[in-house]
């Protein structure tokens, strides 16, 4: 491929440690780019937890192994249909719709609370699954525009590191939720902290200001 997809540029040759700290300080320093690697986070930890309760739950509930890997595959297939649907919800919503659609999603686990069974919670988490492609495609493409391209690489390694940073307790807390209290109590306490990400994101000054692509491809 002969198109270049670097600016041309020196050699860097500061410090180790400030080319280590100044990624997080793009980072940190840009509150849209902060907020959603925060409320990436929070619902890294829901997604996995829940997933990890259809699982628990399912086997409580008699299922089968081949029928407990289904419900789990119905939420990855929905996410791959999800990414089919994207360019079109990202033609036709703004940044700040399309990242509160999947926040708002998440209350979808509630079902469960209403009808305390494995496929209600599964079916749950559909919405979600449907919604994530066009969150992740903005909130990406977003990063990326806004980004220079020196820091690229290590902008993507520290906004990971932040979003990815409390995924794995998911699982733990809800293996640990779910061995202690009974099923309804543990869901509605992810239920509690999806909460936390609608009114967080709902209200946050830096998602309702974000322009789109479109005005980030402008200015560049």
């Amino acid at each position: 491929m002969r198109t270049p997809f670097q600016q041309e540029r020196e050699p860097d040759r500061s410090s180790l440690r400030s080319r280590l700290v100044e990624p997080f300080r793009f980072v940190w320093g840009h509150r849209f780019l902060r907020t959603c690697a925060c409320l990436f986070g929070l619902s890294n930890f829901i997604g996995l937890g829940l997933l990890f309760a259809v699982v628990v739950l399912g086997e409580r509930q008699g299922l089968s192994g081949g029928q407990v890997g289904t419900l789990v595959a119905a939420f990855g297939a929905c996410v791959l249909l999800g990414s089919f649907l994207a360019p079109l919800v990202r033609r036709r919503l703004p940044v700040r719709a399309v990242l509160l659609l999947e926040l708002w999603t998440w209350l979808g686990c509630a079902l469960y609370l209403v009808w305390p069974n494995v496929y209600a919670l599964t079916a749950g988490t559909l919405a979600t699954g449907l919604a994530i492609p066009s969150t992740n495609s903005v909130v990406h493409g977003y990063r990326i525009a806004m980004t220079p391209d020196r820091l690229l690489g290590r902008v993507e390694s520290v906004w990971r590191t932040i979003s990815l940073l409390v995924a794995p307790l998911g699982p733990l807390v809800a293996g640990v939720m779910l061995d202690s209290l009974p099923a309804r109590a543990a869901i509605a306490c992810f239920l509690a902290v999806s909460l936390v990400l609608v009114v967080w994101g709902s209200l946050s000054p830096s998602i309702r200001a974000a322009p789109s692509l479109d005005e980030l491809g402008a200015r560049g």
